[in-house]
């Protein structure tokens, strides 16, 4: 016999709708600029999480040698493997970054179902 869905459950495996996770988006963004920066010049912070799943907003250290590397990073983290399982790179979040971090974010709720 199956075990009833808990409000956790049924929050993770329903997607918002994709304005909601670009407000997300935006919002982390914001918040990020007062997150300390951790020793290696980096800050992070969570924009959502689904079930296991977490999907972070990271900015990296600007490096001048590599100036072709994105200072922000969408990542989709998995508590379950420690590591992150997909992400991608921004400069501004111009129109198609945006687009692409909220299909990244989006991708969360798939993956979750596949993994379970």
């Amino acid at each position: 016999m199956s075990q009833p869905l808990t409000p956790g459950d049924a929050e993770a495996r329903t997607a918002p709708c994709r304005d909601t996770v670009e407000q997300q988006i935006i919002r982390a963004y914001v918040r990020l600029m007062f997150e300390p920066k951790q020793d290696d010049g980096s800050r992070t912070i969570t924009i959502m999480r689904v079930g296991s799943l977490e999907v972070r907003l990271t900015e990296h250290h600007q490096d001048y040698d590599l100036p072709t590397f994105p200072p922000l990073w969408v990542e989709l983290y998995s508590h379950m493997s420690n590591s992150v399982i997909s992400y991608c790179g921004c400069y501004e979040f111009d129109e198609d970054e945006l687009d692409a971090a909220v299909e990244l974010a989006l991708s969360a709720y798939t993956r979750l179902t596949d993994l379970q």
